[in-house]
């Protein structure tokens, strides 16, 4: 069908397959058929007042039944519906266009389907069969046969009007056939000495000015008994019930001590609110007793509670500015032909790609770094600190057609992925777009 699309991404591949056998394959292979063919059309998330209906949204999460994951769950359910609002919003712009599938194209895509021949064949009996079987209409396949082709359209537009020029394609088959070497001069904190203390006044002033640094989530207090004695556990209940707080309690702060939690008590607390705060369950040959003793809302925390990580935050931030201007020394000392003591490492003919992924080298300077005669250059962010180069040699390395037409050919679809990637968001911003949280609660 389509990969997923990863928003926020500056790269994205979006493909529409229309091979429709892979469509019904993973439908067949999911165990759950009746959940899809059970709801109504009660919309997950209306799109420029179209709905996406709860059987499209249920129908997409069979394709993630196998992975059992509780971690990943929410972000999948979340996925799955970005996934949808995304296709019916190319959808809408295709047809906008005038962009349509015909009858006869949707016809021949499903007529060319080896899932629906036999002997080679189309078996119209076949067809209705499978799709009975799926609790499917032939209207409601041939629908979103229509709707991938249309897409699949829209998106041959965009990909047609890519091209690469031919600077693009000299800085890119640069960055892959240059041969580098020189050193790399390396600052990093521990080169620099600082006495510098901030004051409270300073202190003050941060926090003031980031207090969204130092918001801190709803904070949920457990406590938590375990008793082997379902009696025990029965008497502790009864005490919680008159106000009373046994001891022999653990407690956790919730969501700083969720990993510290069984699975068991996890989906347990869960479900626990103000209006029922008390769970009884078993673990094992343990019955455990589950008390949510308080909620804290939301909110910022006291300048006293982050005084100490302000600090920690303004040394650090002069300590790089300290150690910027060290860089900046030496990048200068390095361009008048001084020697300077700061440690390096060598490199010999390595592959530019390499060098330039070891520091953040601006894309504008890309083309001076490894087109140039120049020699010095920086100083760029590393992991930690700082770096300045000192090339020495520049060769470049012969590389094979078809190699080169491989290069130019991703090029060529990266551009493609962030003209879609572009389109999508600027579809997101200007379109009415409305999610029902409770429909995909209550219908999941």
């Amino acid at each position: 069908m389509y990969a997923l699309i990863q928003k926020h991404k500056t790269l994205v591949a979006f493909i529409v397959v229309l091979a429709s056998g892979s469509f019904l394959l993973w439908l067949f292979f999911t165990g759950s058929i009746r959940d899809i063919t059970s709801v109504g059309k009660k919309c997950v998330a209306e799109v420029n007042g179209s709905c996406i209906t709860l059987r499209e949204y249920r129908r997409e999460l069979l394709r993630f039944s196998n992975i059992q994951n509780k971690e990943l769950e929410e972000i999948i359910k979340k996925q799955v519906i970005d996934n949808l609002i995304t296709q019916e919003l190319l959808y809408q712009k295709a047809k906008s266009l005038g962009y349509y599938a015909s009858d006869e194209e949707v016809i021949s895509v499903i007529k060319s389907d080896p899932t629906f021949q036999e002997g080679g064949s189309f078996s119209a009996s076949k067809y209705k069969e499978l799709l009975s079987r799926l609790g499917l209409v032939p209207e409601e396949y041939e629908d979103y046969i229509r709707r991938m082709l249309t897409i699949q359209k829209l998106l041959a537009l965009i990909f047609n009007g890519v091209y690469i020029s031919d600077k693009e394609k000299e800085i890119n088959l640069a960055v892959q056939s240059t041969l580098l070497s020189g050193r790399l001069y390396i600052l990093t904190p521990s080169d620099v000495e600082l006495s510098y203390t901030p004051t409270q006044e300073e202190m003050l002033s941060f926090y003031e000015k980031n207090k969204e640094l130092f918001k801190k989530p709803e904070t949920k207090i457990i406590r938590v008994w375990k008793e082997k004695d379902k009696g025990k556990i029965e008497e502790l209940y009864k005490s919680i019930k008159e106000g009373k707080i046994p001891q022999g309690y653990a407690e956790y702060m919730l969501p700083n001590d969720q990993s510290k939690l069984p699975e068991v008590i996890n989906s347990e607390v869960q479900r626990l609110s103000e209006k029922d705060r008390i769970s009884v369950s078993k673990s094992g040959d343990e019955y455990v007793l589950i008390y949510l003793y308080k909620i804290e809302p939301p909110g910022v925390k006291s300048f006293d509670e982050v005084k100490d990580q302000i600090k920690s935050i303004l040394i650090e931030r002069k300590k790089l500015s300290a150690l910027k201007e060290k860089a900046q020394e030496v990048y200068k000392l390095l361009s008048e032909g001084k020697e300077v003591s700061t440690k390096y490492l060598s490199f010999s003919d390595t592959p530019a790609n390499q060098i330039i992924s070891v520091a953040k080298i601006r894309q504008d300077e890309i083309v001076r770094f490894l087109l140039s005669k120049e020699k010095v250059f920086g100083p760029y962010e590393l992991a930690q600190g700082y770096g300045v180069f000192f090339i020495t040699d520049r060769k470049r390395k012969a590389m094979k057609e078809d190699e080169a037409k491989k290069l130019t050919q991703d090029i060529l679809n990266m551009k493609s992925d962030t003209m879609v990637n572009y389109l999508i968001e600027h579809l997101m911003k200007k379109s009415k777009i409305k999610v029902n949280e409770e429909v995909i609660k209550g219908g999941v």
